[in-house]
């Protein structure tokens, strides 16, 4: 375990739980340096059902690892594992047992959804949050994570009532990025190589001194030198189109992966709010004509007598 994760925890099971409600909680047990989590996309974090939370050096992570005292806020029962842990796919995460569902009517009774999955198995939560955006997110965790493989497996749409759901599994760390000692070693190295480069380019071509070129005997020797210099500084200037065209490129790409993906949550969001319009038209047309039944039958009686 890596210098800067060995007093790091996974916290998981807390998409109803602030983070100032975590480290309320936590910091009793010891300094908490950060709170955080490894997804980049703001488009996934929704996906997201945990926290990493980094500990200073003089605090003793084995008492979240050792003790079976089970850790709860507001009756929530935490998922506590070490950092390399939550890397690993052998390990069995709360998350694996969820389903995460986004709708865009916050009126959409969490009892009409939740009944839409009961035949996948048992269900031992169904939590609504909301985005603050108008957008709110279902989180529901059954008791199996077999409930989970049925649901995905089907290959079929999920609806409460006539609404379409857009259901999705959360993301396990492992799925969002690489391990963050990973990050570190790669910046450090990456910082390491930039210098030995820059002290390569020092020693092959120091800095022109005045005094040095002012006894140079010749003018082909000082020609020399101004050359070395200009091809030098050519060259430079070349890699830098060359890395600046590469970056370009790069970052294009993904700002158009990251337009996709916006593209498709909200055309997802539009047809979604296509669905509850049209549901609740045909559910007004259903009230007036059982209306106009009541109002039929009351009033033709009358008449015939008449």
């Amino acid at each position: 375990m890596n210098i800067h994760t060995s007093n790091t925890i996974y916290v998981g099971n807390i998409q109803s739980i602030d983070d100032n409600t975590l480290r309320e909680y936590f910091q009793r047990f010891g300094d908490i340096e950060s709170l955080f989590h490894n997804c980049s996309r703001a488009v996934d974090e929704w996906l997201i059902d945990y926290r990493f939370i980094r500990f200073s050096s003089d605090t003793d992570i084995n008492i979240f690892l050792t003790n079976k005292i089970d850790h709860t806020i507001c009756r929530i029962r935490l998922d506590i594992h070490s950092y390399d842990a939550a890397f690993n796919d052998d390990t069995r995460l709360i998350l694996d047992r969820k389903i995460c569902i986004a709708h865009t009517n916050p009126k959409l009774d969490r009892n009409i959804i939740k009944k839409a999955f009961t035949r996948y198995g048992r269900i031992l939560n169904c939590t609504c949050v909301s985005s603050g955006n108008g957008v709110e997110y279902v989180y529901i965790e059954f008791d199996s994570i077999n409930s989970i493989r049925s649901i995905f497996s089907s290959g079929q749409n999920h609806f409460a009532g006539r609404t379409s759901l857009a259901v999705k599994q959360p993301l396990r760390p492992s799925q969002v990025g690489i391990k963050l000692e990973y990050n570190q070693i790669s910046m450090n190295m990456n910082d390491r190589q930039r210098k030995d480069n820059i002290q390569i380019f020092k020693d092959s071509y120091p800095e022109s001194r005045f005094d040095t070129i002012r006894h140079l005997s010749s003018s082909t020797s000082y020609q020399s030198v101004s050359n070395t210099i200009v091809s030098c500084s050519n060259h430079s200037q070349n890699q830098n189109l060359s890395e600046s065209n590469t970056t370009s490129t790069s970052s294009q790409s993904t700002s158009q992966q990251q337009l996709k993906d916006l593209e498709q949550e909200y055309d997802l969001i539009i047809r979604k709010d296509f669905n509850e319009i049209t549901y609740q038209i045909d559910k007004y047309l259903q009230k007036q004509q059982q209306t106009y039944k009541k109002l039929r039958k009351l009033i033709l009686p009358s008449i015939s007598r008449s």
